[in-house]
């Protein structure tokens, strides 16, 4: 499948897949949080990605906890994905000093479900295009790696990584969600620019697009079909 064919329809996360590993979380979230009671309600990130990787053990998925401080104080998580010989894989970063005094069972798992949700759907992109195709096409966050050298600018990254038709999608479905955590949805749905601070999808790409550019109009568009 061609990138232009990719763009045509939305691409759905595996139903099953999310249902088994939204079960793992609910048990790790509740095994962390009886440590937390044992502990004086002091944070072990160390302790929850261990968890973490207790219950998903027979997931193709991966949590490891970085120590190192982040740009950004409010950078929870981060993730990829992709396919090795083995198969396809997920890995996830907990940045420590962020999630330390902030973590809480449900916002937590919301944010993980959204990111696997982010990643699951990459999945299926690839399997559309064809696992024997990946490796001869560059993905925007390579492209903009590229061009970043070259210029020293990491907005340029950004923008290069943005537009790739694959985070469009994913990231769409990233708004969709937070759209509907807000108490006028439709609105915002409608008016994205004036709930650009409670979207931080959306948030992100006006980082580096101005509000009827290409890429902000191809976004809206998936977000409004992943909305429905």
């Amino acid at each position: 499948m061609l990138l232009r064919e990719l763009t045509e329809a939305r691409v759905e996360p595996d139903a099953k897949f999310m249902a088994g590993i939204e079960r793992a979380i609910d048990k790790a979230n509740a095994e962390y949080s009886e440590f937390l009671q044992n502990n004086n309600d002091v944070d072990d990130i160390d302790e929850l990605g261990d968890i973490l990787n207790h219950y998903t053990a027979r997931l193709p998925i991966e949590f490891e906890v970085i120590d190192d401080p982040r740009q950004d104080p409010n950078e929870w998580i981060s993730a990829e994905a992709g396919v090795s010989d083995d198969g396809e894989f997920m890995t996830f970063f907990l940045f420590s000093d962020n999630l330390k005094g902030k973590y809480g069972p449900k916002t937590f798992k919301d944010l993980l479900m959204q990111a696997i949700k982010h990643e699951a759907i990459h999945w299926n992109q690839y399997g559309r295009i064809g696992y024997d195709k990946l490796g001869k096409i560059k993905s925007g966050h390579q492209k903009g790696q590229e061009l970043m050298k070259k210029t020293g600018d990491p907005k340029d990254w950004m923008r290069s990584y943005l537009a790739d038709p694959h985070e469009l999608m994913a990231y769409a479905s990233d708004l969709a969600t937070e759209i509907k955590q807000l108490d006028d949805p439709e609105n915002a749905l409608r008016n994205p620019e004036r709930y650009k601070e409670q979207l931080p999808s959306y948030a992100r790409y006006r980082q580096v697009f101005e509000p009827n550019s290409r890429e902000l109009r191809q976004l809206l568009k998936y977000t409004a079909d992943y909305y429905q």
